[in-house]
């Protein structure tokens, strides 16, 4: 299981149709082309769109106290959603 959260703050569970989320999956989950992972402290991984800052965005405050709160990008933030997994592969 998954979480997507929203720029709006909703949070909501998701899981891979297979064992693992495919690639198409986390496309559609995010509505991007290219998907970016940022591996957390913790082990978890925050999945994003890699050009979500280039595109007409809103800052994803949620998903950003999370990966600062993990120790990552303390001078940075996330824009658009986010899916954060346990370590998985994407197929």
């Amino acid at each position: 299981m998954a979480i997507l959260i929203t720029p709006n703050g909703i949070r909501t569970n998701v899981n891979p149709k297979e064992n693992e989320f495919s690639l198409n999956e986390m496309h559609s989950l995010l509505s991007c082309s290219m998907v970016q992972a940022i591996t957390m402290d913790d082990g978890r991984i925050m999945w994003l769109d890699e050009e979500g800052k280039l595109k007409p965005h809103q800052v994803n405050h949620d998903a950003t106290k999370i990966l600062h709160a993990s120790g990552g990008m303390d001078d940075d933030y996330i824009a658009g959603p986010v899916l954060i997994t346990e370590y998985c592969e994407i197929q």
